[in-house]
């Protein structure tokens, strides 16, 4: 049952955002470049200095071990997609997921639910949103590579209100992609 759950919140953190990276473009024919109308959302993936930010590769055992984490082994069911790298961790207290996107935050505020909490200055350009308004928090910042996520989704016995989880996976955001930030950020 907890397999079917995970896969659940693996689909909506997962597929979606995957689904928004065809972009209109894609589906008007365009072969390479972004429609206009993506612009404002898509990173131009057919742009040779366009290089994702793939905080999953980066994410070491060492900070995984540090955070008090497991490797998932919810990652099966995660679709590999050009533009789209994600990872998924057990906690004791529920299930993280990281992505790196190939689209940009207004992608996010558009198709999330904007929640009121402020990610420290550091993280700006950043977003703290749920996909659903009512399950989980997630801390997204964008880089010139994309925008970085973390959601943190509580143990399904663990009803909190998705703001009161987003100091949370800020937490863990700052374990698993902190320092790196600013890598994406400069290169």
């Amino acid at each position: 049952m907890k397999e079917v759950g995970i896969f659940a919140r693996l689909f909506v953190f997962v597929v979606v955002p995957a689904l928004c990276l065809t972009g209109c473009a894609r589906l008007l024919g365009v072969p390479q470049g972004l429609a206009p109308e993506d612009e404002p959302y898509l990173f131009d993936r057919s742009d040779p200095d366009f290089h994702l930010a793939k905080p999953c590769e980066d994410i070491t055992d060492a900070q995984v071990q540090e955070a008090g984490l497991r490797r998932s082994d919810a990652d099966k069911y995660l679709v590999e997609k050009d533009g789209l790298d994600s990872c998924s961790f057990d906690a004791n207290e529920g299930s993280i997921l990281v992505n790196g996107a190939a689209f940009k935050l207004a992608r996010l505020e558009e198709d999330g639910v904007p929640l009121n909490y402020q990610p420290s200055p550091e993280k700006t350009p950043s977003l703290a949103y749920s996909q659903d308004g009512e399950t989980g928090c997630s801390i997204a910042a964008e880089t010139p590579r994309g925008t970085v996520e973390v959601l943190y989704i509580p143990t399904f016995g663990d009803r909190i209100d998705p703001a009161d989880a987003c100091p949370i996976a800020e937490t863990y955001f700052d374990l698993l992609i902190g320092e790196k930030l600013n890598e994406y950020r400069t290169n």
